[in-house]
């Protein structure tokens, strides 16, 4: 814990409880023995406990909030100062590219590999002491660090603790590839986010073979440098495993006409695998508009996820970045728009509450609300029944939300429940309905009439 003078009690506890918020502990302000074990684990070098006063200037590692600047260019280079001996070189640059490839499949930025040290990107491993006045401790604690893009000797540059144990493909060990997405997100200029299950979450929360970025990573990079084109080759990686996949397959980019969508109400809205937010009505699903007001023309819901039902209840992307689709006692699980092998699935059990779901939706906690008439339940795969003290009253946990609410989404750090043709936008921290809500949904959300803010 920092002990400048020029940090007086009140910072401080203002920092611990910012702390506190960003890795899910009860907002004390105090060092209790929760916040200090959570502090002593791994983690980005990236220091985010003291809140920045002013923003932070080129040449050093990003501060918590941080937004810097950005690369002005299309395509940025990076470079292999050295190499760890744990493992093989090959395996190393594919892991750097793989990871690279996780922002530029989003945004609007490339990335290539050269060699020497003219690069916009240096990556190197160090122990202790490396050289850019930011040491690293022994194995555990800070995992790595990054600098902010700019024209400096060091900006963009990435650094591993070469005190970790580093792997590939494997929950031994510190996966490389992972906290390498991490460090780029810095060195692409974003600060670490505090939405749990997030990408650019401070804490490294070990080995997913299925990670990626969240929505908030996805908004965040794409407010940087913009949505993805089709131009450009993204990242070119040294003979790459494999090539990057195809996400969800789009709709047609033609508006409905404005009576009909108007009139949309939703089985349930979901967040893409290209960021933007979905709805499902009937037999066909709609991708809202960058903007979020407005909706593209619909595609029957089969042409684009496979065997999905008509009419669902639920839809929800879980944290493990799978979509899930619910209706009756059956559930689809969906990867990269393609169905998972032995999916649907029957949720068996003793217990119901799980059939006929009416909406989800992945909260700020990283977990998966299902909500049913006057109740909701926590779920993840697995469950056949609510775990204990579940379901309960959904007024308990989102006073002012109604009941037999249709369809959910967490969008911009607001959750947003639909009802009919009205809206309810919840405050993620306070869980309260925001002040003048419900409001029409037509004109927020579809596009319709003056355009209303969200």
């Amino acid at each position: 814990m920092p002990t400048d003078a020029s940090h007086s009690p009140e910072d401080r506890e203002r920092a611990i409880r910012h702390f506190q918020k960003v890795v899910g502990l009860p907002e004390t302000g105090v060092l209790d023995k929760k916040t200090l074990r959570k502090m002593a684990g791994e983690r980005c070098g990236v220091k985010d406990l003291i809140p920045p006063r002013k923003r932070a200037t080129p040449g050093g590692p990003l501060p918590f909030y941080a937004v810097g600047s950005k690369w002005e260019k299309p395509t940025v280079t990076y470079s292999f100062v050295s190499y760890t001996s744990q493992l093989q070189r090959g395996q190393q640059r594919v892991s750097i590219a793989n990871a690279l490839a996780k922002w530029s499949t989003q945004a609007n930025i490339n990335f290539r590999e050269v060699s020497g040290s003219s690069a916009d990107i240096l990556i190197s491993y160090g122990r202790g002491n490396h050289g850019d006045s930011y040491p690293f401790d022994r194995e555990g604690g800070t995992l790595a660090h990054a600098f902010f893009p700019g024209s400096g000797d060091i900006s963009g540059d990435t650094h591993f603790d070469d005190s970790e144990r580093w792997t590939v493909g494997s929950s031994e060990g510190t996966n490389l590839e992972i906290v390498a997405a991490h460090e780029f997100g810095h060195a692409l200029g974003l600060g670490h986010s505090n939405v749990p299950g997030a990408l650019m979450a401070p804490y490294y929360s070990g080995y997913d073979p299925n990670y990626g970025l969240g929505n908030d990573d996805i908004q965040a990079i794409q407010s940087l440098y913009g949505v993805r084109t089709s131009s450009g080759t993204p990242t070119r990686a040294p003979r790459p495993t494999s090539r990057p996949r195809p996400t969800t397959r789009r709709p047609t980019t033609t508006r409905a006409p404005q009576g009909t969508d108007c009139n949309l109400k939703f089985d349930d809205t979901f967040t893409g695998d290209d960021g933007r937010i979905y709805a499902v009505r009937g037999t066909k699903v709609y991708r809202f508009r960058s903007d979020v007001n407005g909706v593209e023309r619909g595609r029957y819901i089969r042409r684009v996820f496979r065997r999905a039902p008509k009419n669902p209840g639920a839809i929800v992307k879980a944290r493990n970045q799978r979509l899930y689709f619910f209706k009756g006692k059956r559930f689809w699980r969906y990867t990269r728009g393609q169905l998972d092998s032995g999916y649907p699935k029957v949720i068996k059990g003793e217990s119901n509450w799980y059939r006929n779901v009416k909406a989800a939706v992945l909260w700020r906690d990283g977990n998966v609300y299902l909500f049913k008439g006057s109740e909701y339940s926590v779920w993840t795969e697995g469950y056949t029944q609510p775990p204990r003290g579940y379901p309960r009253p959904v007024s308990s946990f989102f006073p002012g939300v109604p009941t037999n609410v249709e369809a959910a989404i967490r969008y911009n750090r607001y959750t947003y429940f639909f009802k009919g043709h009205n809206y309810f936008k919840v405050d993620d921290y306070s869980r309260r309905v925001v002040r003048d809500y419900p409001k029409k949904k037509a004109s927020a959300w579809l596009g319709c009439g003056t355009p209303t803010p969200k």
